[in-house]
């Protein structure tokens, strides 16, 4: 058994794990784009060595497109297997694609054009909307905490992640040469008490950990301090007259966005007669996919929606969906909010919003995400005089302001508790989708802190050797679902026991009691 390390390794783009558990069967577990730097998105384009037509299935656990935008091209590559998620995921799954095709396609003609004008030759897309289609033909919705066998020797298990709609962590148990491992996968963890989504539950207990650290290196504000810094800025904007721009992605930080601004405007905290923009198709789409899916939100959005409160709308709200409503809001005298995609500013429909107004010292910008080195708004956070848009220098006399406490990530502080919870003599845990700065400095936090845990910093095309840990015990069948409870939870402890830990409590009397319940006893 092995697993490779396909992208996100001290990066935090192209999240992707090749598991070979044997010469037969082998898979994907995410499928992500690269995004930034020009050195990264070349990776893109060498999706053969995913090994796209020897995959046997392919496990995405959350819809953003870091974890799963590069799936069109492994399809238009030779895929045809079946793409296993959450409902939520799936949906959002479906939009995020076609856009994301679109893009592809623009892109290649706009440098197919450059190329032709100085006697080079076109260039084909990334992928095409074909692609993108015949991807979502072979999405596969499954449900949380819900373990199956998908392959032979292949269980897995989707659990609540807490980070955007449907997000979720992953457990494969690996079954070969009758031993068992049993591999985690944390994909994004939400922060504790975020809006809309539950809180992250807790992975059973796995052999090797692969654990994202995009904020192992820092905390964040609270999400209180964060709501009242956001409408200060809009406030701010509005007494001088100007916009606001806030760079936001599709899925879940617009979401959140709209759920504050709804919630001040209820409390006579946000302006009347100040328009909110809502400028993305997709972002759009993604919000009358979350409308549909409340069996994904936490109790207090529930309770709204009891009381007969939508809470992701307001009377200030505009869709702008077409081309020629958002160039309409350039006409828009006085203050404003646009919400616009994408939230790292290097596409969408943000960058003609920067275009017009970076350069007015009225005009505020509020960047809500991460921003990954090389974007446009790694630039503005770095505060960078001009930025180039659309092959224009532009200056930067906006005010730039940083508010992180809407990240759908969990900080240093978060993902340790997260972790603690599973922390067990002889865990493997690999440090993925951060920076190395980041992912470095929660391994030496982590080292101190639970040192029974041994900790790696792959890198990209790294692969890890796993070895069974313990003979997995025979199937019980025909039992009460006491007995199969029971049987699981031996099964857990016989791979503790493997790792040489000493025995809880308790372990002589439930053999006892299974053996009961195997000899048809109820008591």
């Amino acid at each position: 058994m092995r697993i490779t390390c396909l992208g996100a390794a001290r990066t935090v783009t192209g999240s992707s794990y090749l598991v070979e558990k044997d010469g037969d069967t082998c898979f994907l577990v995410d499928c992500g784009l690269f995004q930034g730097s020009q050195q990264l998105e070349r990776r893109n384009w060498m999706a053969t060595t995913y090994r796209p037509r020897d995959l046997d299935a392919l496990f995405i656990t959350h819809a953003h497109i870091d974890h799963s935008g590069l799936t069109p091209r492994l399809v238009r590559l030779g895929y045809n297997g079946p793409i296993y998620s959450t409902a939520a995921t799936c949906e959002l799954l479906r939009i995020l694609w076609l856009d994301s095709a679109h893009i592809q396609e623009m892109e290649a003609e706009w440098q197919s054009k450059k190329n032709r004008r100085s006697g080079g030759t076109p260039v084909e897309p990334l992928y095409e909307t074909a692609d993108a289609e015949a991807a979502i033909a072979l999405l596969r919705p499954v449900e949380l905490d819900a373990e199956r066998e998908y392959l032979p020797g292949v269980r897995a298990r989707f659990v609540q992640a807490g980070h955007i709609l449907g997000a979720a962590s992953l457990l494969l148990t690996l079954k070969v040469d009758g031993g068992i491992h049993r591999v985690g996968f944390s994909g994004d963890l939400g922060r504790p008490g975020a809006l809309i989504v539950p809180d992250a539950e807790q992975l059973p207990r796995p052999d090797t950990l692969f654990m994202e650290t995009t904020y192992g290196n820092r905390s964040h504000k609270s999400l209180e301090e964060s709501q009242n810094e956001l409408l200060a800025v809009i406030k701010q904007a509005y007494a001088e007259g100007g916009k606001v721009l806030i760079p936001a992605f599709a899925v879940e930080r617009t979401q959140d966005l709209l759920y504050t601004l709804a919630t001040a405007y209820r409390y006579g905290e946000f302006p009347e007669d100040m328009p909110i923009y809502l400028d993305s198709p997709l972002a759009i789409a993604a919000t009358e996919i979350f409308r549909k899916h409340p069996e994904f939100y936490d109790d207090h959005a529930n309770g709204l929606l009891k009381q007969g409160i939508d809470p992701l709308d307001l009377p200030n709200l505009r869709y702008t969906a077409s081309t020629e409503e958002s160039r309409a809001i350039n006409d828009h005298q006085g203050p404003a909010v646009i919400i616009a995609g994408n939230g790292m500013a290097t596409a969408g429909r943000i960058k003609h919003h920067l275009k017009h107004n970076l350069w007015r010292k009225d005009c505020h910008v509020i960047l809500v995400g991460y921003q990954a080195a090389g974007t446009t708004g790694r630039a503005l956070v770095e505060g960078a005089a001009k930025v180039r848009i659309f092959r224009e220098e532009v200056a930067v006399n906006a005010q730039v302001h940083t508010i992180g406490g809407f990240s759908a990530h969990a900080d240093q502080g978060e993902l340790l508790n997260w972790l603690t919870e599973l922390a067990h003599p002889g865990l493997d845990v690999y440090l993925m989708h951060g920076e190395e700065i980041s992912a470095g400095a929660f391994r030496k936090l982590a080292s101190q802190r639970l040192p029974q845990v041994r900790f790696h910093l792959p890198r990209i095309g790294d692969t890890i050797n796993l070895r069974p840990l313990a003979a997995a015990p025979a199937k019980v069948s025909g039992l009460p679902e006491r007995a199969r409870n029971l049987s699981r939870r031996l099964e857990d402890l016989a791979a503790r026991l493997a790792q040489g830990q000493s025995a809880p409590e308790g372990l002589e009397s439930a053999l006892a009691q299974l053996e009961r319940l195997a000899a048809g006893e109820t008591e």
